[in-house]
């Protein structure tokens, strides 16, 4: 019986340390920024924005924010803080309604003290419900607290252990989704007319315009939030971007015969954001040589490198000229909706044809 207790204790001992160990890896390591910056010399690698964007926000050094969704992922955040003398974060959620990115939005604002908000506002963001749903099956509620006492799963994981922490090291060594280019995907990727249009089954038939509604409240909501979030910082300087969804996503738009709606939220969020004056705008959806070329595109929405790169020069050129062709003010903004207008019938008139059959 007393050997039986001696070897029972020494098992426990043997699993407390194993677990102890496993632990302290964790916490060295520290894949998803729970509790620090990389140790050991080891670079900043954001390759998992479900897992560490919440913790980043707590834990890494900035004073700017990159806010948006897939769109804005491959934006070169270092080139933003050499031409704002800023140090930008990747606050990124795929798909991201505009109250979960709001949400995020907000944890920066209590971590630091923002200078610059860069924010590539998405139409869908417009109409998307303003429930915050960042904890879901790929977040885990452990990862928007600073307890460790809820950090049970991420300790002993063996996702973690096995997979993100191994990835984490090569990335670092590697210099992949580093620096600037934190959670970029396009590496690998295809871009080019034929990859774009496997995305969009062209439709035969053009619906009527749909009846919109009983989509207004919620379009007013979200844009008052928006309006909030800007209104409440007003020291924070915030460059908002609409970025170029591809004529194909226009087809799409009027096929499904939602073009008025469409309109109708370029009309009420220009006319909500233009007075802020601590809010910038700028709009590249009108860019023919942009939206009309499916080279740039690999899907009805999601574009080169080269076009995340575009529209951060061209905010950087506003900020040190005090001028860009896709500024939105108060003196050009009916001409900049003319625009968008005969870009849209060119495109489901003209533009679209050069790719599809009639």
């Amino acid at each position: 019986m007393l050997e039986k207790k001696k070897a029972l204790k020494y098992l426990t001992i043997f699993i407390a340390i194993q677990m102890l160990a496993l632990i302290l890896i964790v916490y060295l390591f520290d894949p998803f920024y729970q509790y620090h910056e990389p140790y050991f010399g080891l670079k900043t690698v954001l390759f998992d924005r479900e897992t560490q964007v919440a913790g980043s926000i707590r834990t890494l050094p900035y004073d700017s924010v990159l806010l948006g969704t897939s769109m804005m992922e491959n934006c070169d955040s270092s080139y933003l803080d050499a031409q704002f003398n800023c140090q930008t974060l990747k606050v990124i959620k795929g798909s991201g309604s505009n109250t979960d990115l709001l949400y995020y939005l907000e944890q920066a604002h209590t971590q630091q003290d923002l200078q610059y908000v860069f924010w590539g506002l998405d139409w869908h963001a417009l109409t998307s419900s303003t429930e915050v749903t960042v904890v879901s099956e790929y977040s885990p509620a452990y990862l928007f607290t600073a307890n460790p006492l809820d950090d049970f799963t991420y300790h002993f994981n063996k996702d973690v252990l096995f997979k993100k922490i191994p990835l984490f090291l090569a990335y670092s060594f590697a210099d992949i989704n580093t620096d600037g280019h934190g959670y970029d995907w396009s590496d690998g990727k295809e871009f080019g007319a034929a990859k774009a249009m496997q995305d969009y089954n062209k439709p035969t038939e053009v619906l009527p315009a749909q009846d919109y509604t009983a989509d207004i409240p919620l379009i007013q909501e979200n844009i008052s939030l928006i309006v909030e979030e800007i209104k409440s910082h007003p020291d924070t300087e915030y460059y908002i971007l609409f970025p170029p969804y591809s004529l194909m996503m226009w087809d799409n738009v009027y096929t499904s015969g939602n073009g008025d709606k469409y309109f109708y939220m370029l009309d009420e969020i220009m006319d909500a954001l233009l007075p802020l004056e601590n809010a910038k705008v700028y709009y590249f959806q009108a860019d023919r040589d942009i939206v009309c070329n499916l080279d740039n595109y690999m899907d009805k929405m999601h574009y080169t490198p080269a076009i995340n790169q575009l529209m951060l020069e061209s905010i950087a050129s506003d900020n040190l000229t005090g001028y860009s062709p896709y500024r939105v003010t108060t003196d050009n903004v009916d001409e900049i909706k003319q625009n968008m207008l005969e870009t849209y019938e060119y495109i489901i008139t003209e533009g679209i044809y050069e790719y599809y059959e009639k």
